[in-house]
């Protein structure tokens, strides 16, 4: 019987403390991974963690910093018109 399966695969910690994370979606039939498919998200320093995999939040909360979060949101450029 096939299913459909997502699992978390990798979170990347970027430059500028900017965590990209990447899951996979699989079908499956059992534990035979019949196709899969890779998505990505980012997440910038300070973002809610609510809802992500225990790993992405052990990460998040380990690099973001006061001094992280400020530096990343001083990096950004304000909008003018």
């Amino acid at each position: 019987m096939l299913t459909e399966r997502t699992i978390f695969s990798l979170c990347e910690v970027l430059p500028n403390a900017t965590l990209q994370v990447r899951l996979s979606d699989q079908i499956v039939d059992g534990e035979v991974v019949k196709a899969s498919t890779f998505r990505r998200y980012v997440l910038p320093p300070g973002s809610d963690l609510t809802g992500q995999p225990e790993q992405v939040v052990a990460i998040a909360n380990a690099i973001w910093t006061p001094e992280a979060i400020s530096a990343y949101q001083a990096s950004l450029k304000p909008i003018t018109q």
